[in-house]
Order: C-alpha cells, then sequence, then structure tokens
C-alpha cells in the first residue's frame, strides 16, 4: 500500500518544501493542507492526494480509496498535530 502510494503522489518528508494541496500521513492517517507553498510537519511521510489545500475529509477519503483500495471515511482521519511528530524523522528509505 505504501509503496502504491508512493508511486501515485510522491512523497514529501518531515519539514521538506512542499506545494499547495492536501496531504495525507498514512502511519498516523492525519491531514495537513496548505493553500501557500510550505513546509510539511515533522510528521514522518506525506503524499499530495489533492492540488487545492480544502478538500474535505471525505472528499480525501474517497481519493486514497479509489487509489489503494481502502475504506477509509472522513472520520478515519485527523488534523495534522504535534502529538504526531515523529522524534528522528529518518532517512526517506527503508527506516523500519
Amino acid at each position: 500500500m505504501m509503496d502504491l502510494a508512493e508511486l501515485t503522489w510522491g512523497r514529501y518528508n518531515s519539514n521538506q518544501v512542499a506545494p499547495i494541496g492536501s496531504y495525507v500521513n498514512l502511519r498516523t492517517l492525519c491531514i495537513f493542507q496548505q493553500t501557500a507553498d510550505g513546509n510539511v510537519p515533522a510528521d514522518g511521510t506525506f503524499h499530495r492526494v489533492a492540488p487545492l489545500g480544502t478538500e474535505s475529509n471525505g472528499a480525501i477519503a474517497t481519493i486514497i480509496n479509489n487509489v489503494l483500495g481502502t475504506a477509509y471515511v472522513g472520520g478515519s482521519f485527523h488534523t495534522c498535530a504535534g502529538g504526531d511528530n515523529v522524534t528522528s524523522a529518518g532517512q526517506a528509505s527503508d527506516d523500519a
């Protein structure tokens, strides 16, 4: 699932500059949205799933489900918060 997400949407790692859009972190199921270019939070790996940064959680769930074959609903996600931050952002490789 993670490979398909990365191949479909690309990836942005903790604090990396990213364009306008709606981003999902599939590790924490948090959504980060920005309407101007900026940095993604220090939560790990994000995938830009929508271009506007104003999509609803339900719309984002539908986008993800259509690509990954999952069954998320809008309530499956939460807004990214400091509690989601990772203590070490890793090297954007096989950190497991």
